[in-house]
């Protein structure tokens, strides 16, 4: 029986560990799945920092992955290792830089209108639920000092469905087609949503994923 385990990763303690960096989470993936005793290959879904770390995971332990779905992952190792890091991408990795100790309102609004979250953020229902995860944002500089290398990616063998958001950061929808092209069986997919895709087209999205996952 193949196992789903949907990931959504956030870092909320008032400290992050020492040496803390996207190697962290993609442990404590490994370690996670470990414990539950998901031994047969699994279904990975993942949003955004969980989709990049799950990314990491996969190509860590390809053997442990039947599918993998990623939603908007912001793989900027996959554009510096391009040369494709343009000026106003470079200016947004400066902000995410800057995502260090207390995380305000403010820091949480610029960051949503940087990935092209749809709608103006106090606007949308899930405002409160961001607040009190705001100081998951720490991650940011963690994101920008990923590195990896495009290799692994051609050898990456299990089906990966790639989903971007229609008006989503252009950054953002240029590193999932980065990745499609070498992801040797690989397919993209586009919806409306923004950055959140999987939450404003909900029905399709689950329609989509569903038609993937029984196609493998």
């Amino acid at each position: 029986m193949v196992q789903l385990l949907s990931v959504e990763y956030g870092i909320e303690n008032s400290q992050l560990p020492e040496n803390y960096s996207l190697g962290t989470e993609s442990q404590a993936l490994a370690e996670t799945i470990d414990s539950l005793g998901h031994f047969v290959p699994v279904d990975i879904v993942a949003w955004s920092f969980g989709a990049l770390v799950s990314l990491d995971y996969s190509l860590d332990h390809p053997e442990r992955v039947r599918t993998l779905t990623l939603i908007e992952p912001p793989a900027i190792w996959v554009l510096r290792e391009n040369g494709e890091l343009d000026e106003q991408t470079k200016e947004t990795l400066s902000f995410f830089e800057s995502l260090q100790g207390y995380i305000t309102d403010d820091m949480l609004e610029a960051f949503l209108k940087q990935v092209g979250l749809a709608g103006p953020p106090h606007d949308l229902p899930q405002w409160q639920q961001l607040i009190h995860f705001k100081q998951s944002l720490r991650n940011c500089p963690a994101v920008v000092n990923h590195n990896d290398e495009l290799r692994r990616l051609s050898t990456f063998k299990s089906p990966v469905l790639l989903i971007k958001g229609t008006g989503s950061a252009p950054f953002l929808h240029k590193i999932t087609d980065r990745l499609a092209s070498h992801l040797p069986y690989s397919q993209v997919i586009e919806m409306p949503g923004g950055h959140a895709p999987h939450i404003v087209s909900r029905e399709k999205f689950l329609s989509e994923l569903e038609k993937f996952q029984r196609s493998h």
